[in-house]
């Protein structure tokens, strides 16, 4: 389990969400309080495939993301993406990220490569 304020996370896109993504395990006590935390379970073919978010998971534990805006769960307490996560390849400390939603971020679809950008 890791320390949230020492990890550094990986910029990515669940769906319209900005998260912050990381395949170890958060330490929720380390989480700041402005920042929603969830863990992502993987399919069960083992391919890697982001396909339940959830408050905790137990088994085929993908990784953790970190959101400013808080996920909207089903009834069965899930959220199930339409879509994998998109990572960015940007790396980022949690106060770097803040610091930077802070200003105004903006996640747009970048060149035609489809890459994704900060826009400050």
């Amino acid at each position: 389990m890791v320390d949230a304020k020492k990890e550094t996370f990986e910029l990515a896109m669940l769906d319209a969400y900005p998260v912050l993504f990381t395949s170890a395990r958060v330490d929720r006590k380390t989480v700041p309080k402005d920042l929603f935390c969830y863990d992502v379970r993987h399919d069960d073919g083992g391919q890697g495939i982001a396909c339940e978010v959830k408050p905790h998971v137990l088994v085929n534990h993908w990784g953790t993301i970190l959101s400013k805006e808080e996920i909207p769960m089903e009834e069965s307490g899930s959220y199930y993406p339409s879509e994998d996560l998109d990572y960015s390849g940007e790396l980022f400390m949690v106060d770097e990220y803040l610091r930077l939603y802070t200003q105004g971020i903006g996640m747009e679809e970048g060149n035609k490569e489809n890459e994704m950008r900060l826009d400050l």
